[in-house]
């Protein structure tokens, strides 16, 4: 921690959370819409595809929405697995098939057909006296799969795309969905009002947990849920309000190559 200091992450912040972040990254599809339910669909399909290069999965997720019309939300309440699923044939992403998609696609519709909005369906299971997202993050997770219909061995790529803190994921994917969803902009959404910054987990992907070990903010050598709760911690330290804020410093700096 002695190698840098909150002055050295704050300008490395101001840097890397602005605007012209949004154009290269998966969050600007959800950027693309008004309406909060159209927002939250595209938000937490792109973040479950957020993994791998991010030119291939902008370009990935610009396919998927062209399918979708203008309108996420509309899409998936109206969408029969029988009936649609032919618009995504032949659909492969990395680990994703088209089988996994569908499946997604399926069950988020059923969660906006009971709870009319993702946060409506996230909060149901929110504590807001919890240290932090852990618990509310797996109750989400349980909701959404109890929507799928087949067990894990049958369904493995969709439970991959949804995994639980409960068996120790760090769950960088999902983390970016609430990251997107909760804290305030430029890049970040922030239509979600109720839950604090402060119980987010920063999603760990492979530049902030490089960067992280670099910097002494984790002594753990996997890439886990425990990993991202001690990085999270330490960031703390330098803002006990948003610690996830420093995701931009991180990932930024790890995606430009300078460290």
């Amino acid at each position: 921690m002695s190698t840098f200091t909150k002055e050295y992450l704050d300008e490395l912040v101001a840097t890397y959370e602005i605007t012209d972040f949004i154009k290269d990254d998966p969050v600007q599809f959800p950027h693309k819409f008004m309406k909060q339910v159209d927002i939250e669909v595209s938000g937490l399909i792109s973040s479950c595809l957020a993994y791998g290069n991010r030119k291939k999965i902008v370009e990935t997720l610009t396919n998927i929405h062209e399918i979708f019309n203008g309108s996420p939300s509309e899409f998936v309440i109206n969408f029969d697995i029988d009936r649609d699923s032919e618009l995504f044939k032949g659909f492969v992403y990395r680990y994703t098939q088209e089988r996994d998609l569908v499946l997604l696609l399926h069950v988020i519709g059923q969660v906006l057909k009971e709870y009319g909005t993702l946060e409506k369906a996230f909060l149901k299971g929110f504590n807001p006296d919890d240290k932090n997202i852990k618990q509310s993050l797996t109750n989400f997770v349980n909701l959404l799969r109890s929507y799928i219909p087949c067990d894990e061995n049958t369904c493995r790529g969709l439970f991959h795309l949804i995994p639980s803190p409960e068996l120790g994921s760090a769950c960088k994917r999902l983390n970016l969905f609430l990251k997107w969803m909760v804290r305030k902009g430029p890049v970040d959404l922030n239509i979600w009002k109720t839950i604090p910054e402060s119980k987010l987990l920063i999603p760990l992907d492979t530049h902030v947990a490089r960067i992280s070990r670099k910097w002494g903010l984790t002594s753990r050598n996997s890439n886990d849920w425990k990993t991202a709760e001690e990085i999270t911690q330490k960031l703390n330290e330098f803002d006990a309000i948003d610690p996830v804020k420093y995701d931009f410093a991180i990932f930024g700096l790890g995606v430009s190559g300078l460290a």
